[in-house]
């Protein structure tokens, strides 16, 4: 096969493996009222977690620390955040809104297996 058939072949080869990943710029069509609009939607679900944890495992080291979650039920309470948040051993926290409410949380899953997921209620 001659330089330019492979260079042809090659060519064709990448056209059909290729795919956009991201959809081509365009202008922003959302305006300042479509962001307020969506920002007033979604952060009174965000909270603040403070977290006091004492050492479970001599692996861990006790502390305080804080993070941010989500409300993902609202009428069963549950929030959603980072696993090294909730500790494998016991933790007293706290949940504050925007609107500075705090409420006590406490973890109810803690995913074993990833760096994933905690839920608290």
């Amino acid at each position: 096969m001659s330089e330019g058939a492979l260079e042809q072949e090659s060519r064709i080869m990448k056209e059909d493996l290729c795919m956009d990943i991201d959809p081509p710029f365009k202008e922003n069509l959302a305006t300042a009222e479509d962001w307020r609009k969506a920002l007033s939607k979604v952060v009174p679900a965000v909270v603040v977690l403070r977290t006091t944890a004492c050492r479970a495992f001599d692996t861990e080291s006790a502390g305080v620390s804080s993070a941010t979650g989500f409300v993902v039920d609202k009428r069963r309470g549950i929030i959603l955040t980072n696993r090294h948040v909730v500790k494998p051993g016991p933790v007293m926290a706290e949940a504050m809104f925007v609107n500075r409410e705090e409420i006590p949380v406490y973890p109810i899953y803690r995913d074993p297996l990833t760096a994933g997921l905690a839920v608290c209620e």
